[in-house]
């Protein structure tokens, strides 16, 4: 399948901030109770303080980051939203070439008038062999 563009959608839109490194954008993502897990991390972030710590912490190890998404399904209930996807990316950690396929879950929650990231669930596949 071929890869798309990012879409107009509040992960895509995300990503587009991470991928620029836009770290005031991204310290101010989350919820308070705010959960994630992603490649970097291999275990769980639980709470704002924590995701912010995190983003503080590795956008500066991070460089020429690359997002796509495919495979995207949304769901709305109310105040909440829940975004599936195949996540595709490129990126330098630390001087390292990654590239990853990782299946990935977004919920987002209205907060006042803005939406914001309560859980981060991005786990990437074993590269097929």
């Amino acid at each position: 399948m071929a890869t798309q563009p990012l879409a107009s959608t509040r992960s895509a839109e995300f990503f587009r901030h991470l991928d620029a490194k836009d770290e005031p954008y991204l310290r101010e993502a989350w919820t308070d109770d705010a959960q994630g897990v992603d490649e970097i991390t291999r275990g769980w972030l639980r709470g704002r303080a924590a995701m912010t710590e995190y983003v503080t912490a590795n956008l500066p190890r991070l460089d020429e980051m690359q997002s796509h998404i495919e495979q995207l399904e949304d769901r709305h209930w109310g105040d909440v939203e829940v975004e599936t996807f195949v996540l595709r990316q490129t990126y330098l950690l630390d001087g390292v070439a990654f590239e990853i396929e990782a299946p990935s879950t977004v919920v987002w929650r209205r907060v006042g008038d803005a939406w914001k990231v309560t859980l981060f669930h991005s786990v990437p596949l074993p590269a097929s062999s």
